[in-house]
């Protein structure tokens, strides 16, 4: 029998995914100097905290317990927060480095989604959740790379 911890677990994964998401667009917006970018950085930043606020309600419906805090990241975001840092301060901060960078979070956050929606002790009507909200990961992934090929 799948225990609750399991899932809250599975759940707080993607609570860290959408943390570091978050971070990592104030980061860009930092580095970037495209006021465009800037805007669309921040609809993703407003993102990340409404797909935490339904993950958080999940979690807290399940076990009661409190969700993970709000600052608490995944090794693997550290990771790639780290490489936008070292990325912008070797190129100069130009568009496509910020945009590459940025693709490269979308890319993990994407993938943390798929291998949660995987997972056979995952609710269905919270697979309903994550799958919505995956939908929209992938179409911030295409819009980036869609950016990141305008010259």
């Amino acid at each position: 029998m799948i225990k609750n911890e399991e899932i809250v677990e599975d759940l707080n994964d993607l609570v860290k995914i959408n943390n570091d998401r978050i971070m990592g667009y104030e980061k860009a917006i930092e580095d970037n100097k495209d006021a465009q970018l800037d805007d669309l950085f921040r609809h993703y930043i407003v993102q990340s905290q409404k797909f935490r606020s339904q993950l958080a309600e999940h979690i807290v419906r399940i076990d009661g317990t409190a969700v993970t805090d709000a600052t608490s990241t995944d090794v693997s975001s550290k990771i790639h927060r780290a490489w936008i840092d070292i990325k912008s301060a070797v190129t100069g901060k130009d568009r496509d480095t910020v945009l590459s960078s940025v693709e490269f979070g979308e890319n993990a956050a994407v993938e943390a989604y798929q291998d949660a929606i995987e997972k056979d002790h995952i609710p269905a009507y919270i697979k309903e959740d994550l799958t919505s909200q995956l939908s929209d990961l992938k179409t911030a992934q295409e819009k980036v790379k869609a950016l990141k090929g305008d010259k």
